[in-house]
């Protein structure tokens, strides 16, 4: 029986079949929309973390980094100074004055900072052929983690405990093993992705779509294989959001474009050890590179090409105007942001119907 009230939640939740209410008996809701802001930037923005309705963090190319503390009236370029060829996938922002950003691809770089990005202090750096870290999270102000793509079979995991001031490599034998070729996608700094206390998830890509869970933060691993879109080095899984212990959703496809990308979402209830494909016609409109979930009803995904909502008791996904790579609702759950392309950020907003 539990079994069953759980995946008849999902079902409402992440659409695998149609709402049981009526035309006369829903009530409709406002409508989200993402409201693009000026951001003064031109660089391609994969990370983005929300700390609260005012203050979110962005970061990306040509060592760039914004911040926001205004709810998005206006942005600065806190950018780590000196690293004009280096890309920031991912941020994490904790609070107006502390965040800390990585790099994929080489140098391998983790760098912080407490004074709002007046300045910078390195805390990890590798220049170790193939190293290429794809994205971070953290549990708490205190403890993160962080994974890159697999060397001499095994994926790269770092962790820190003391607010990543320093960082440590989780022992070889420890790591997950990854088949020939496949590896992470530093598309949004979401294919990593903690919950809980305890829980972290890794989501991989090329000949198979695998999932790696932890329930000790990364001290060891189990395995699934997920039903997303797998067997090119293009196609995987992208993004990951639980809503509670046990119900997740996970996004992906071909990155490649929408065109390409058929199996493109699937969800768990049991906490991330087997997943599950949307039924037809209830996927999100194409490839999507991030996932949230908002206020427990409502699922954000975004992609480069389109995005789109699905809300509790919805018989569809339906496209939200906008093109983002990278989406992060606050640790309070009342703001969510987006990042793309040319400088691109916007912010999360309810489209009011106008009187009769």
């Amino acid at each position: 029986m539990r079994q069953f009230l759980s995946l008849a939640f999902a079902v409402l939740l992440f659409g695998c079949g149609p709402s049981k209410e009526t035309e006369t008996t829903k009530v409709k809701l406002p409508e989200p929309i993402w409201v693009p802001q000026n951001t003064g930037s031109t660089a391609s923005l994969r990370g983005v973390s929300a700390v609260s309705d005012q203050v979110a963090w962005a970061s990306g190319s040509g060592g760039t980094v914004l911040k926001t503390t205004d709810g998005g009236t206006t942005w600065e370029d806190v950018s780590v100074p000196n690293n004009a060829k280096i890309d920031f996938r991912d941020v994490e922002g904790f609070d107006a004055n502390t965040a800390i950003v990585l790099s994929a691809g080489l140098p391998a770089l983790i760098y912080k900072t407490v004074d709002g990005g007046n300045t910078w202090d390195r805390k990890y750096f590798s220049d170790a052929e193939g190293t290429f870290y794809d994205a971070m999270d953290f549990w708490n102000d205190k403890e993160g983690i962080a994974f890159g793509d697999a060397i001499n079979g095994r994926l790269l995991i770092l962790r820190t405990s003391d607010g990543g001031e320093t960082w440590n490599e989780l022992p070889f034998e420890q790591r997950p093993q990854a088949k020939d070729g496949q590896g992470g996608f530093a598309a949004s700094g979401t294919c990593l992705r903690v919950n809980g206390d305890n829980h972290v998830y890794i989501g991989l890509g090329g000949e198979e779509a695998s999932l790696f869970y932890s329930s000790d933060k990364g001290e060891t691993w189990n395995k699934t294989v997920t039903p997303l879109q797998s067997g090119e080095a293009t196609q995987g899984i992208f993004s990951i959001d639980f809503k509670n212990d046990l119900e997740g959703l996970m996004v992906g496809g071909d990155y490649r474009g929408d065109s390409l990308t058929r199996i493109n979402a699937a969800y768990t209830t049991d906490g991330g050890a087997s997943w599950f494909p949307m039924m037809a016609g209830m996927n999100p409109g194409g490839y999507r590179s991030g996932v949230a979930v908002f206020n427990q009803d409502l699922i954000l995904a975004v992609g480069r090409e389109s995005c789109d909502y699905y809300r509790t008791g919805d018989d569809a996904y339906t496209p939200m105007e906008g093109q983002y790579y990278a989406v992060s609702v606050s640790k309070t759950g009342k703001s969510a942001w987006a990042s793309g392309s040319q400088g691109r950020v916007a912010t999360l907003a309810f489209k009011k119907e106008s009187p009769q």
